[in-house]
C-alpha cells in the first residue's frame, strides 16, 4: 500500500512539474501550481494522499539559549575546616557526620598537656603575687622607720611587679586561646578539658576524630558546610563568552536529580580564563530549604543559559520552514475546505531555533495563520525555478550584503597568535607573612578591592606570641622606668652602678618594644590596634591579608579553618584597567616587528570585535627552545568588552601598504577544490557563480587578477548560503 501511495504522489508531482514560470496554473489530478504567485491548490484526495498537516503561527517571547557544564560548590564562607587551638588527646566526641551544628557548639573535647601547663603557670603566678604582695606589705612600714633599707624595698617592689606582669600576660594568652579564667583557677585535681568548637553553622560532612587520637593544632579534624546556599559554577567556553551576561536566567539539570529542572540566574562573571580548558566561569546560586538538602556540593550537571530578546516574536514548528538552499519560506494555508485546500509560499526571515521551534523575524505571516508542517517537503519540490534569485526576506535571513568591485590597498601583513596579558605589575597574589589558620574571608568572587583592603584574616600562633612578647616587654619596660624613678629619688643610698644597670634595662626594653611594634606593623597590625593591646591586654585575634594592589579578586580556592603556610598565595588579583596582547614572534620574522607598528586585534571570545593596537614593547631575548621572542601590543583605548587574562587573540601586523589594486573582501570567495569563485548579481537581480583568478591577500581583502570588472556587484556576506542554493538549482 505504501509503495502505491508514493507512486501516485510521484505521478502527481511529476505532472505538476510541467508547469513553468509565466504560465497559468495547469490542472492535474487534484493539483494546481502557480509558480509565479507561489500558490498550490490541492484537492481533498491529493491532500489526504500527501497527508498534509498544519500548525498555527504563535506569538512567543523571544529567547536565546546556551548550554554549559555545571558543578555545585560550597561558598567560601560556608565551608569550614575544624582544628584545635592546642595539641592534645581526644577524650570525647559530641557529634557525628551528618548532624547539624551551631556556631560555637562543642564538637569534641581534648585532654591537653599545654592547657595543664597554662593552668599551672597561671596558678603559680597567682601564688607568687600573693607571696610578694604580703612581703611588700610587711616591708613598707619597716622601710619608713629605717629598719629595712630602701634598696631592699625597691627590689621587693620590682619582684611584685614582675609577678603582676606575668599574670597579665598569662591572662591575655588564655583569652587568645578561648580558655575561661574559671578553668585556670580550678583545682589541679579537677579534670581539665579543651573544647573543640564549630566555627560556622552547618552540617558535619567529614570527621577524622576518634576517642584516644592525638591531634596537633595544624591537623584537619572535621569539615562543616552550611548548605543553605550553594554556588553553581558554570564553565563557559571562550568562543561563547560574548553570549553571557549577569541577570541571565539559568535552567539547571543535575545528574543526581534526574528529570528535575531548577531555575536560577547568573549573578557574577569570572575574570580569568583558564589557559588549558579555554573556559571562564559564570556563577549562579541555588538555595536549600528544610533539613534534607537537595543541592549538595560536588553535584554536576548541565546549565542552560537563557536570555530574552527585546520583544515577542512569531514562532512556528521547525518542520514548517522549507529551504531551497538560500531562501527560507513557509507554506501558509489560505483555505482549508472539505473539497480542497490552497497553500501560499511565503518567504520569511528566521531567527533562533530551539525546542523544535523557529522564530520568524520577518515575512507576511500573522499570528493565527496555519503553516504546513507535514507534506511540505513534497509540495516544495513544485517550486523549482532553475535560477538563483534571492528575495528581500531571504537576504535578511542570510545576512546578504552586495558590494561593487573597486580598488583597495591590499596590505603586506604578518599574522601572530597571542593572548590577552595583564602585566606583572598589575597581576599579583595576596598572601600571609605568617602561617596559621584561615579565620575569616571578607571578599567575594570578582569583587573590586583597593590596595590595602583586608581580604581575609589568619589566626596565627606566631602572631599571638609576638603580641605577648610585646605586652610583656611593654610591662617590664614600664616597671623598670618606675624603678629608675624610685632609685633616682633614693639619692646616695643607691649605688651609681645600680642606677646605670637600671637605665640599661629601660633602654633594652624600649628597644625591644620598638622592634616588636615595627614587626607587627610590617605584618599589617595598625598602631591604634597595638596601643589598644598595650592598654587593655586584649590580643588581636587574626593577622590581616591585605590587597597589594587595586584590582579585582579573580582567584581563590581555600576554605575557612584551613591551615596555610607563610607566603602561600591565597588570592589572585588583577588590575584590568590597562591590558595588552602578548604575541610570540618567530626568529625569522623578527625584523618585521617594530615598536610603534599598527595592528588589528581579533578575540576568540568576541568574534564580532575587531580593534586596533600598537606595538609598544619587544622582548630582547630569543628563546633557546622556541626560537621566538615576545612582543606586546597595547590598545589605544580599552575595548568595551570584559577582557580576561589568557583570552586568545589573533594579531595582524601591517608591514607594507602598496598601491591600490582591484580587490574584493575575503568573505566573497567560494572555493571548489583549487578554483575560486564569486557570486555576481546581474541586472535582473539573479546571481551567477563566476570563476576568478586571485593574487595576494591580507586579513580583509584579496587581489583579483582576472574574472571581474570594476563596478560589478558581488556578494560579500551570506555567501555560504548562496553556494548551497546554487547547488540546489544547478
Amino acid at each position: 500500500m505504501k509503495r502505491f501511495v508514493w507512486s501516485i504522489l510521484a505521478w502527481i508531482l511529476a505532472t505538476a512539474a510541467f508547469g513553468h514560470e509565466g504560465h497559468q496554473p495547469l490542472p492535474t489530478r487534484g493539483v494546481q501550481v502557480d509558480l509565479a504567485k507561489g500558490r498550490i491548490s490541492l484537492s481533498r484526495a491529493a491532500r489526504d494522499l500527501i497527508d498534509v498537516q498544519t500548525a498555527e503561527v504563535e506569538r512567543r517571547e523571544g529567547t536565546e539559549h546556551l548550554r554549559a557544564y555545571a558543578t555545585l560548590v560550597a561558598p567560601w564562607t560556608k565551608y569550614a575546616v575544624v582544628t584545635s587551638r592546642l595539641s592534645g588527646r581526644v577524650i570525647s566526641l559530641r557529634v557525628r557526620p551528618g548532624e547539624l551544628v551551631e556556631v560555637g557548639q562543642v564538637l569534641a573535647e581534648l585532654d591537653s598537656l599545654d592547657l595543664h601547663t597554662l593552668r599551672f603557670d597561671y596558678q603559680k603566678a597567682q601564688n607568687d603575687i600573693d607571696v610578694s604582695g604580703k612581703i611588700l606589705e610587711g616591708l613598707e612600714p619597716a622601710a619608713k622607720t629605717g629598719a629595712v633599707s630602701g634598696q631592699r624595698l625597691l627590689e621587693t617592689q620590682l619582684t611584685h611587679q614582675q609577678n603582676l606582669n606575668m599574670l597579665r600576660v598569662l591572662q591575655s594568652k588564655a583569652a587568645a586561646l578561648g580558655v575561661a579564667e574559671e578553668i585556670l583557677t580550678a583545682n589541679q585535681e579537677q579534670p581539665l578539658r579543651l573544647p573543640v568548637q564549630s566555627p560556622v553553622r552547618g552540617v558535619v560532612v567529614h570527621s577524622d576524630l576518634a576517642v584516644g587520637k592525638f591531634v596537633e593544632p595544624t591537623e584537619h579534624l572535621m569539615d562543616i558546610v552550611d548548605l543553605s546556599t550553594v554556588w553553581v559554577k558554570i564553565g563557559v567556553l571562550e568562543r561563547d563568552w560574548h553570549r553571557v551576561a549577569t541577570g541571565q536566567s539559568v535552567r539547571l539539570s543535575l545528574s543526581g536529580l534526574h528529570g528535575q529542572v531548577f531555575e536560577t540566574k547568573i549573578d557574577k562573571l569570572g575574570l580569568m580564563l583558564d589557559p588549558l580548558t579555554h573556559q571562564s566561569i559564570a556563577w549562579a546560586e541555588v538555595h536549600n530549604s528544610g533539613n534534607l538538602p537537595v543541592f549538595r556540593p560536588g553535584m554536576n550537571g548541565q546549565a542552560e543559559l537563557n536570555w530574552r530578546t527585546d520583544k515577542a516574536v512569531l514562532s512556528v514548528p521547525s518542520a514548517a520552514v522549507q529551504s531551497d538552499g538560500a531562501e527560507r519560506y513557509v507554506l501558509v494555508e489560505e483555505s482549508g475546505l472539505k473539497e480542497g485546500s490552497e497553500y501560499q509560499k511565503v518567504a520569511v526571515v528566521i531567527g533562533r531555533q530551539s525546542a523544535g521551534r523557529v522564530e520568524i523575524l520577518a515575512g507576511k505571516v500573522l499570528p493565527g495563520d496555519r503553516v504546513v508542517t507535514r507534506g511540505g517537503h513534497q509540495l516544495s519540490s513544485l517550486f523549482f525555478l532553475g535560477v538563483l534569485r534571492i528575495g528581500p526576506e531571504t537576504a535578511r535571513t542570510i545576512g546578504l550584503k552586495v558590494e561593487p568591485v573597486s580598488e583597495h590597498v591590499v596590505e603586506h601583513i604578518q599574522n601572530f597568535d597571542g593572548g590577552v596579558d595583564v602585566s606583572a605589575d598589575r597581576r599579583t597574589t595576596a598572601s600571609t607573612q605568617l602561617g596559621g589558620k584561615l579565620q575569616n574571608i571578607l571578599v567575594d568572587r570578582g569583587q573590586s578591592v583597593q590596595a590595602g583592603d583586608i581580604l581575609a584574616e589568619i589566626a596565627s600562633f606566631e602572631l599571638r606570641d609576638i603580641q605577648l612578647a610585646l605586652l610583656r616587654a611593654h610591662l617590664d619596660g614600664a616597671m623598670w622606668r618606675d624603678t629608675l624613678v624610685r632609685r633616682l629619688a633614693a639619692g646616695d643610698s643607691v649605688p651609681r652602678r645600680t642606677i646605670l644597670e637600671t637605665e640599661g634595662q629601660v633602654k633594652t626594653f624600649d628597644t625591644l618594644v620598638a622592634s616588636l611594634r615595627q614587626k607587627l606593623l610590617m605584618l599589617g597590625i595598625t598602631a591604634s590596634q597595638m596601643d589598644d593591646l598595650l592598654k587593655t591586654g586584649r590580643i588581636i585575634d587574626a593577622l590581616p591579608v591585605c590587597a597589594p594592589i587595586s584590582g579585582a579578586v579573580v582567584g581563590f580556592d581555600r576554605m575557612l579553618g584551613q591551615v596555610v603556610r607563610a607566603d602561600e598565595a591565597l588570592f589572585e588579583i588583577h588590575d584590568m584597567s590597562r591590558v595588552s596582547v602578548q604575541v610570540f614572534v618567530g626568529e625569522r620574522d623578527s625584523a618585521l616587528v617594530k615598536v610603534g607598528q599598527t595592528s588589528r586585534i581579533r578575540l576568540v571570545a568576541y568574534p564580532e570585535l575587531e580593534t586596533e593596537g600598537t606595538v609598544t614593547r619587544i622582548g630582547p631575548v630569543v628563546g633557546v627552545d622556541s626560537r621566538t621572542h615576545a612582543a606586546w601590543i597595547e590598545f589605544p583605548s580599552p575595548p568595551s568588552v570584559l577582557l580576561q587574562h589568557n583570552m586568545a587573540a589573533r594579531v595582524t601586523l601591517t608591514t607594507d601598504r602598496p598601491s591600490p589594486t582591484l580587490a574584493i573582501p575575503l568573505n566573497a570567495i567560494v572555493r571548489d577544490g583549487l578554483r575560486s569563485f564569486v557570486f555576481v548579481r546581474k541586472a535582473d537581480g539573479t546571481f551567477d557563480r563566476r570563476r576568478i583568478e586571485l593574487g595576494r591577500a591580507d586579513d580583509r581583502l584579496v587581489e583579483v587578477k582576472s574574472g571581474l570588472q570594476h563596478g560589478e556587484s558581488v556578494a560579500t556576506s551570506g555567501v555560504a548560503q548562496i553556494q548551497t542554493a546554487f547547488a540546489a538549482v544547478r
